[in-house]
């Protein structure tokens, strides 16, 4: 109770106020999903398992969004929304991290083709490695009607550096966003590892983010807390009914 007061007071105090509305105490909220890679190719380690889905598996997820009248909608698309007293109904938000290559050569063609959005948050210290996007992809998922976000700079977990570093690991990631992308400034930020503390929320605050990603599951109904919004991930392991479940707020 004490960590949920804190968080709350923070909020109100960088102006991001708990919203009210008559019907807010019946509106269920709208779930965030967690991907992270999209490739027919599946490794064979747990870990790179567990994260991949094939693209079968993501067409059938968006195919499912679609027959059940939900439609998709970006993290600041959510946010914004909230900020002005609104309620999305039947919506999901999904989110990619990392920033694989595969979200521009899986992941966008099958967005694309069944009309649908999504939020990429990306590490900007990996941009034109191997294996992760480079900037040409980034503006085409740019173009495409995608929200580019954050995800820090070596996808350190920010709880274990002190302000500067936090400072230093989120900072370049928004001046690289600003430098290759014309100027363009994210508004939403997704924790690797889900980790924070106190001190991430004042950084996030002066960088101007409006809103940070974690990974509590759970379902987005206010932005009561908004550098602590939950997420629920997505894994190979979930089939189409286990898939529903989680879309469903």
């Amino acid at each position: 109770m004490k960590r949920a007061a804190a968080i709350l007071a923070f909020g109100l105090a960088f102006g991001f106020p708990p919203l009210a509305s008559p019907s807010q105490a019946d509106w269920a909220g709208v779930p965030v999903l967690m991907y992270h890679k999209v490739n027919a190719v599946v490794p064979r380690d747990p870990v790179g398992h567990d994260l991949t889905i094939t693209p079968e598996m993501f067409s059938s997820q968006l195919r499912w969004l679609h027959a059940h009248g939900i439609r998709t909608i970006t993290a600041a698309a959510l946010v914004a929304a909230l900020r002005h007293g609104e309620h999305p109904q039947r919506s999901v938000v999904l989110t990619f991290d990392d920033g694989y290559s595969d979200a521009a050569t899986t992941a966008l063609p099958l967005l694309r083709a069944n009309g649908a959005t999504a939020t990429f948050y990306i590490s900007s210290g990996f941009i034109g490695t191997p294996r992760h996007l480079t900037w040409r992809q980034i503006r085409e998922l740019q173009a495409a009607g995608m929200e580019i976000a954050c995800h820090g700079t070596f996808h350190l977990d920010l709880s274990t550096l002190d302000r500067g570093g936090q400072m230093r690991e989120a900072k370049h990631c928004v001046d690289a966003f600003a430098r290759y992308l014309g100027g363009f400034r994210p508004l939403t930020y997704a924790y690797p590892a889900g980790k924070y503390d106190a001190t991430t929320f004042s950084v996030l605050a002066e960088l101007r983010i409006e809103a940070a990603f974690t990974e509590h599951p759970g379902v987005v109904r206010s932005l009561a807390a908004p550098y602590a919004m939950p997420r629920r991930r997505i894994s190979h392991a979930d089939g189409l009914d286990a898939f529903g479940e989680l879309a469903m707020p």
